[in-house]
């Protein structure tokens, strides 16, 4: 019985890795094929040294096998029909092996790993799955494979606590249709990934391929057969939290398609993420000071999004604002962002870190982008406009740990004891 381990390659380029799974190349090279699992690049081709071999794959797609003709060779990822090389690597490949290059990551940060096919077949009604995790925003996983009305409380994951860019080992099930669903490491109750109809059949080998969603902490699947097609299972909600940010700390509380968006709360009042049903067009409702009131709203599945409450109490405005919630890209820094809800204030707002604009000229109802920031444990935060010679907001030994992501809200009113200025620690 041969198991699927990790092994080291020489390369060019960032180094992958080689996954074990059953196949059969031509006897003078290998057979190698793509499966496109990168959020970031929607078609990519495959050069074996300086031959496109695979073309065009687009994102959740695996091509057909290609014969190298050979097992010593350079492999080149690049977009569609580009010449611009985005991910180069040196590779010696056993002759006769059937491989699956996986594609991961967000754009400007291509990678790769090496899924080698030649996992014994599970015994008759059985199938065995192991799982790829292409998603390190979402952190480490617990992946569940249950019927339909399990509960997560009963069940045992068929891998836990599995990190970022590792795969697990293969797990033996019973042959049949599941419930798939991936929350984070050790927290039943902080789902990433909730899909039903996942099949297996008897004798069958897959790998559970797991993907980014938009907002960088829910995640996809795809279900990859050794030495045979892919099937996606994309996420159907969204995360939405509700900061309650008017005049007069009025109360605020709201909806998405009847569901509760988390408790009633005064502003100026920070809410938590709560899943919801994604969609074109949401029915939300907003209550502030016991009126409500009613938009539709287009939600993407995957997204984590802000739905702000702001303005006069009598006459509160929403906005939705997109969060990334996908970690710094460089270990030593942070990402934050301003965001304006200040009433009574006809002017744009700068946040400044220690004499460093790091958001300027934020428009009242929006964010800014976020800014990528080395870490500081005693950093000064001000907050200004330029209708005022002084702060509207300072404070000094402010810690901001590196990899976190950072939102910081200015709200309620301009002219009144309701301004607040939060600092939130969004991850």
């Amino acid at each position: 019985m041969k198991r699927r381990t990790l092994l080291s390659l020489m390369a060019a380029a960032p180094v992958s890795s080689v996954l074990t799974a059953c196949g059969g190349g031509s006897d003078s090279g290998v057979s190698l094929r793509l499966l496109n699992a990168s959020a970031g690049y929607d078609s990519l081709d495959l050069y074996v040294d300086d031959d496109v071999e695979v073309s065009a794959v687009a994102f959740g797609e695996v091509s057909s096998f290609a014969d190298t003709g050979g097992t010593d060779f350079t492999t080149t990822l690049k977009r569609a029909g580009s010449t611009t090389s985005l991910l180069a690597q040196t590779r010696s490949l056993d002759s006769g092996s059937d491989y699956t290059m996986v594609a991961y990551g967000w754009e400007g940060s291509l990678k790769s790993i090496l899924i080698t096919e030649d996992e014994d077949d599970a015994d008759s009604g059985e199938a065995k799955v192991n799982v790829l995790h292409t998603a390190p925003d979402a952190g480490s996983i617990d992946v569940y494979l249950t019927a339909e009305d399990d509960s997560l409380d009963d069940a045992t994951p068929i891998t836990s606590s599995l990190a970022g860019a590792a795969s697990s080992a293969f797990s033996a099930v019973t042959a049949g249709s599941f419930r798939l669903r991936i929350t984070a490491a050790g927290d039943t109750t902080d789902v990433r990934l909730d899909v039903t109809g996942l099949a297996l059949t008897s004798q069958q080998v897959a790998t559970v391929v797991v993907t980014p969603g938009g907002g960088g902490v829910l995640v996809n699947a795809l279900l990859l057969v050794q030495g045979g097609a892919v099937t996606a299972f994309m996420n159907t909600q969204a995360r939405v939290r509700v900061v309650a940010a008017t005049t007069d700390n009025a109360v605020v509380s709201a909806t998405a398609d009847g569901a509760s968006l988390g408790a009633t709360a005064r502003s100026s009042t920070i809410g938590s993420y709560t899943l919801i049903t994604a969609g074109t067009a949401v029915a939300v409702v907003v209550a502030v000071a016991g009126s409500s009131y009613t938009s539709s709203q287009a939600i993407a599945a995957g997204s984590d999004v802000t739905l702000l409450v702001y303005g006069e109490a009598t006459a509160p405005l929403m906005q939705l604002l997109a969060d990334d919630n996908r970690l710094p890209t460089d270990t030593t820094k942070f990402k934050i962002r301003l965001v304006h809800a200040l009433a009574r204030l006809d002017a744009n707002l700068t946040l400044t870190l220690d004499y460093s604009a790091v958001a300027s000229e934020v428009v009242y109802g929006t964010s800014s982008a976020f800014s990528s920031v080395t870490a500081n444990s005693a950093a000064q935060i001000t907050v200004t406009s330029a209708l005022s010679s002084t702060p509207l907001y300072s404070a000094t030994d402010v810690s901001l740990v590196a990899k976190g992501i950072y939102t910081f809200f200015m709200m309620g009113a301009a002219d009144a004891s309701t301004l607040a200025g939060v600092l939130r620690m969004d991850r």
